[in-house]
C-alpha cells in the first residue's frame, strides 16, 4: 500500500525526477519490490531510506505538568564522575525529582564553598559586562540586581528567579536533577 508519494525535479544530471514513496508492506514484499525496481530500466537508482517499521508515535509533553516525566540526565558531562559533585547533586536532585508542576520550588541551602564560587563568578560577570554584554543582558541583569535576586554574597533561589521571570516574561523555571538531555530541555521550552 502506498501511503505517501512525493516527486520533484531531480538535481542529478540525466535524471528527470526524484520520487519519495512511503509504503506499508511486509519486509519480504518490500525486498521484492526493491529488486524489481532496481532491475527496471526506468529507474536510475532505488534507495531504501529506512527499514524501521513502527506505528508508535514518540511521546512528548502536551502540558507543563507532563514535564514531571522529563528527567533523563546526561552522563557524559565533566562533573558526572566527581564523587563530591555527585554527592551534592544527589541532595539537590532529590528535591528536583520530588518537585511537581504547580508546587512552589523549594529553597536550597548552599554551602560556603558554593556561595564563594558564586561570588567569584558574579564579580567576574560584573567586571566583564560593560565591555562584552549586549544592552538587553545588562538591562536584565540590572533588574535582577534591583530586585535583590542577583547579589554577590548568595546564590539566587530558583523560586525567586522563576517569579521574576513570570512577572517580566511569562516564563517559569522548574528544578532539574542535573544536566538534561537535549530532548527534555527543548520539551520544557514549550511551556
Amino acid at each position: 500500500v502506498v501511503e505517501h508519494l512525493e516527486t520533484r525535479p531531480s538535481q542529478t544530471a540525466g535524471i528527470q525526477f526524484d520520487a519519495l514513496i512511503k509504503v506499508s508492506m511486509t519486509r519480504m514484499n518490500l525486498l521484492q519490490l526493491i529488486r524489481s525496481l532496481r532491475q527496471s530500466t526506468s529507474f536510475a537508482g532505488v534507495n531504501l531510506l529506512s527499514d524501521n517499521i513502527s506505528n508508535k508515535t514518540p511521546w512528548f509533553p502536551r502540558h507543563a505538568s507532563d514535564l514531571d516525566n522529563c528527567n533523563h540526565l546526561m552522563t557524559n558531562h565533566p562533573g558526572f564522575a566527581d564523587k563530591e559533585y555527585r554527592s551534592r547533586r544527589k541532595d539537590i536532585a532529590e528535591i528536583a525529582f520530588a518537585y511537581k508542576y504547580s508546587d512552589p520550588i523549594p529553597s536550597i541551602t548552599y554551602t560556603e564553598s558554593e556561595n564563594a564560587t558564586w561570588q567569584r563568578v558574579f564579580n567576574t560577570v560584573v567586571d566583564l559586562m560593560p565591555k562584552h554584554a549586549c544592552k538587553e543582558y545588562k538591562a536584565a541583569f540590572g533588574k535582577l540586581q534591583a530586585a535583590d535576586i542577583f547579589v554577590p554574597h548568595r546564590i539566587p533561589q530558583l523560586e525567586d528567579v522563576s517569579n521574576f521571570l513570570r512577572q517580566h516574561t511569562g516564563f517559569t523555571l522548574r528544578p532539574a536533577a542535573g544536566l538534561l538531555t537535549a530532548r527534555d530541555f527543548l520539551a520544557s521550552l514549550a511551556f
